[in-house]
């Protein structure tokens, strides 16, 4: 397999529908440039509307999986362990890919040789709040790494990289009540720290859901968590990538 698109589901119910449907098409996109792509679904703890959805794809060539995480990470990486594609792709389930994305970040990825996280470049949100975000590489000029101490500068976990940078930088856990969250900011944190770019795909997007209620975001933002400990703010490492910009000047 060149990508394996993974999902974790919890309580999307009949809202997965759509996002299989655009995981459907993005698949079947990339496939006419030959690329062969699996979708690995992970029901961690999914309430009983979901688990109903996810019952007509048993005989299908979706990849089923349960867990019991209650933690969108380490579903996250057990899908990973499971996958058998070269390059690993996510979704929350009840999201949207862009036709071209799959297809767009394959060819990214593949053409910079590079041990790269490869995002795209527009990020449409819906729903709770309409917005279309324009993203930007890590070593953009424009972009101030300082940022990262008061929000995510990559809003959401629809990123392509190879599977084996994930097995090397796995998801921390962030149950709700250790008062920690954001597993994906912090998860972008300690790439940065790494030096691992973030690569932006150019003409590519896909859709994120901003649920009115009932969100893994919305429980952290209510809870007041924070993001765990982060090597990204350490003072050597974190004054280095401040005056990046002033080096090179």
């Amino acid at each position: 397999m060149d990508i394996s698109v993974i999902i974790p589901a919890h309580r999307e119910g009949r809202l997965a529908h759509r996002t299989m449907s655009s995981i459907f098409r993005s698949a079947k996109y990339a496939s006419e440039s030959g690329i062969r792509t699996e979708i690995v679904v992970v029901l961690d703890r999914p309430d009983k509307k979901t688990q109903e959805y996810f019952r007509r794809y048993d005989d299908s060539e979706v990849k089923l999986h349960t867990s019991d995480f209650g933690d969108a990470g380490l579903a996250r990486n057990h899908g990973v362990e499971r996958a058998a594609g070269k390059y690993i792709a996510f979704s929350d389930a009840d999201d949207l890919f862009g036709k071209n994305w799959l297809n767009a970040a394959f060819h990214e990825a593949e053409s910079c040789g590079e041990y790269g996280v490869y995002y795209p470049e527009y990020v449409i949100c819906f729903e709770g709040e309409n917005l279309l975000v324009q993203c930007k590489d890590s070593d953009d000029e424009t972009l101030s790494i300082g940022d990262m101490i008061e929000y995510n500068c990559w809003n959401s976990v629809h990123f392509l990289t190879r599977r084996t940078l994930l097995l090397e930088n796995p998801f921390v856990p962030t149950p709700l009540e250790s008062g920690f969250g954001y597993e994906d900011w912090h998860w972008y944190c300690e790439i940065i720290a790494n030096r691992i770019p973030i690569r932006i795909v150019p003409d590519s997007c896909v859709f994120y859901r901003k649920k009115l209620q009932g969100s893994r975001l919305s429980e952290h933002n209510h809870s007041q968590t924070v993001i765990p400990r982060s090597k990204l703010f350490e003072p050597a490492i974190f004054s280095s990538l401040i005056n990046r910009g002033k080096n090179k000047a």
